[in-house]
């Protein structure tokens, strides 16, 4: 029983060990140069106004996708849910096709778009739309790519959280009590499926901090971008900054997996079961 026990643990250890095992010996690589602790590695932090800047460019991609994502996914899932359920598997194919599509494909067709774009002559509505999609300040341009990235995983999430829920009877209900459309999706399903939207805006979040290809093929430079320029010339402290990177989506993922459970409707009616059996116990004593 003993040996059977062990076997169920060592897919989950040998998982375990491929997973920490790189991560842990880039931190030895980054603190310990030489074999003794220093911080030196991220100095770069403060020295380096670049990175800062490719920071704050991350952040404010970031926090773009995800307003963009759930101001445009959670209405469109609301409606197809209550009043067009036959189109739930057309909405389902298109946000799922980013995950057939090799991300450099869509980057090289988002390039060859803007090309053409800037090709059409200085002035042009289409040059000037191309221009203002590649502004280096704010790349909305990899704003829409990330959105399209990330739609798979949203899309699989809120799907998820609202068929837990009684989307229509809350809505009827709601309107019952004079409540419009969108007062409905604020006021009564946001908070309903919290847990699967705190999931996508961290998923989201750790998506557009590791992405690459996209943003290196579009000449963006973003944390990731900056980490492969700086690796040519400071390679310990690209390393430090990755692992830093690496361990605040780590600790992201394990938030939204806490999150997607404390939120969740089955979490919610467990935890006041449980406060149920607590005031009963109390009450009979």
């Amino acid at each position: 029983m003993g040996r059977l026990r062990f076997a169920n643990w060592v897919p989950v250890l040998a998982v375990a060990l491929y997973v920490t095992i790189p991560v842990l010996c880039s931190i030895y690589y980054a603190v310990f140069p030489g074999g003794s602790f220093s911080l030196g590695a991220y100095s770069v932090i403060t020295e380096d106004a670049s990175l800062a800047a490719a920071a704050s460019r991350t952040f404010l991609i970031t926090g773009l996708t995800i307003v963009v994502l759930v101001a445009t996914l959670v209405p469109a899932l609301v409606a197809v849910h209550l009043w067009a359920p036959k189109l739930r598997p057309v909405l389902e194919i298109l946000c799922t096709l980013p995950l057939v599509v090799p991300p450099i494909a869509i980057a090289a067709g988002v390039v060859a778009l803007l090309r053409w774009g800037a090709q059409q002559g200085r002035g042009s509505m289409a040059s000037q739309i191309s221009q203002f999609l590649q502004n280096p300040d704010l790349p909305l341009i990899l704003v829409g790519t990330y959105v399209v990235l990330c739609l798979p995983f949203t899309f699989r999430s809120i799907d998820a959280g609202l068929r837990t829920i009684p989307l229509k009877a809350m809505v009827e209900g709601s309107a019952v009590l004079g409540s419009s459309t969108w007062g409905t999706i604020w006021r009564v399903v946001i908070p309903n499926i919290r847990g699967s939207m705190l999931f996508s805006v961290f998923f989201a979040t750790a998506l557009c901090f590791g992405e690459f290809s996209l943003a290196a093929t579009l000449g963006q430079q973003t944390v990731p971008v900056w980490l492969y320029d700086v690796s040519s010339n400071n390679f310990r402290a690209s390393i430090a900054i990755a692992v830093l990177l690496n361990l605040t989506t780590w600790a992201l993922l394990f938030v939204a997996t806490l999150s997607a459970d404390r939120f969740s409707p089955a979490g919610r009616a467990a935890r006041a079961e449980r406060a149920l059996q607590k005031s009963s116990q109390k009450a009979a004593a």
